[in-house]
């Protein structure tokens, strides 16, 4: 039994993160190529490319890999990172000690 409730907060852990990643994904997707470094026009001129590079920006950020080929050019994605991040950290420790117990 206790293995089925493990399983069941594992799983809802990621589904939280999967939840995170298409919230701020879908965030980062208002913001235009200006407000990003690493970005030009021609990479958002489709709905699909917008999508595939802020997906692409908010899971790195999430992984803390950080590679520096897409940051943040205004104060508001700054602002909006760092939400991100913070939301990362608390998660994480909060899914620690949830599957500790």
């Amino acid at each position: 039994m206790k293995i089925n409730k493990r399983i069941k907060q594992i799983l809802k852990l990621i589904l939280l993160g999967l939840v995170i990643i298409l919230i701020f994904t879908g965030i980062f997707s208002f913001f235009d190529h200006t407000h990003f470094i690493g970005l030009d026009k021609k990479e958002d001129e489709n709905l699909e490319n917008k999508i595939f590079h802020r997906l692409y920006y908010t899971i790195s950020t999430l992984s803390s890999a950080g590679y520096g080929d897409i940051t943040p050019n205004s104060y508001t994605i700054k602002i909006i990172s760092v939400l991100l991040q913070f939301i990362l950290i608390v998660s994480l420790m909060s899914g620690l000690v949830t599957l500790c117990e």
